[in-house]
């Protein structure tokens, strides 16, 4: 296929693989474009209320007309399912989070099981198999194992971090940080506390665990309390700096 019919399919189609969705009360827009030539790229966007939310892109040297075409409808269509499959597995997580949650609150041992289902749908998520980790230790007493889900859960969120902008790092660090404790491995189990803290320095659960193990932050101004405003914003904002 010469170059110029590349141009004469994207000028033909372009206007066709432009899609507006209204799903669960939300806009998003499907655009799919092809791009350069021998070979060339099917790019597709997927916008939420204007704002970017991933792309899809699939190089190939398909040549043939009804081919390219063919592989731009898969794919525009592959998009516009994502849309709904990742909403519908969204609310499955979080569902999860909210069971688990619930049971780890109320010291049910079945807070266990509970993240073993989980993690069958959802082996690659961290906070899961931080869950999981902390309740291996807790409820399973089996500490070797939970300290290797803590580098499991740590490498997968190390994995993950480009588009972890909302992940509940406190919590994430929180759970490590008590399986390192079951664990009896007492510094990590810190650290661990101290990267929660450097995300939300008044986590009443980790100032909890850090006061028992007697590793709480010295207050800025020790002749105020520690809820002075002298104390408590200077320390948040050094804190996010990494200077104390």
């Amino acid at each position: 296929m010469e170059k110029r019919d590349v141009i004469n399919i994207i000028s033909r189609k372009s206007s066709d693989f432009s899609t507006k969705i209204e799903h669960q009360g939300k806009p998003f827009y499907v655009i799919t474009e092809i791009l350069g030539d021998e070979p060339v790229t099917i790019s597709t966007t997927i916008y939420l209320e204007g704002a970017h939310i991933e792309t899809l892109k699939l190089t190939t040297s398909v040549k043939e007309k009804d081919e390219l075409s063919k592989l731009v409808d898969r794919q525009h269509d592959r998009a516009i399912r994502k849309i709904t499959e990742e909403e519908t597995a969204n609310k499955t997580r979080i569902a999860y989070f909210r069971e688990i949650k619930r049971l780890v609150r109320t010291g049910d041992s079945r807070a266990l099981d509970a993240t073993v289902k989980a993690l069958e749908e959802f082996p690659e998520d961290p906070l899961l198999i931080s869950y999981h980790a902390y309740l291996t230790a807790t409820v399973g007493n089996e500490y070797d194992r939970a300290v290797e889900l803590c580098r499991e859960a740590s490498r997968r969120l190390k994995e993950s971090e480009a588009s972890a902008i909302d992940f509940p790092y406190p919590l994430f660090y929180l759970n490590v940080g008590r399986a390192y404790l079951m664990a009896n491995m007492k510094k990590d189990a810190i650290e661990s506390f101290q990267k929660g803290l450097s995300f939300d320095p008044g986590n009443r659960e980790i100032i909890s665990e850090l006061k028992s193990l007697g590793m709480r932050k010295r207050p800025i101004f020790p002749s105020l309390s520690r809820s002075h405003p002298l104390n408590k914003y200077p320390g948040i904002i050094l804190t996010r700096l990494k200077l104390r």
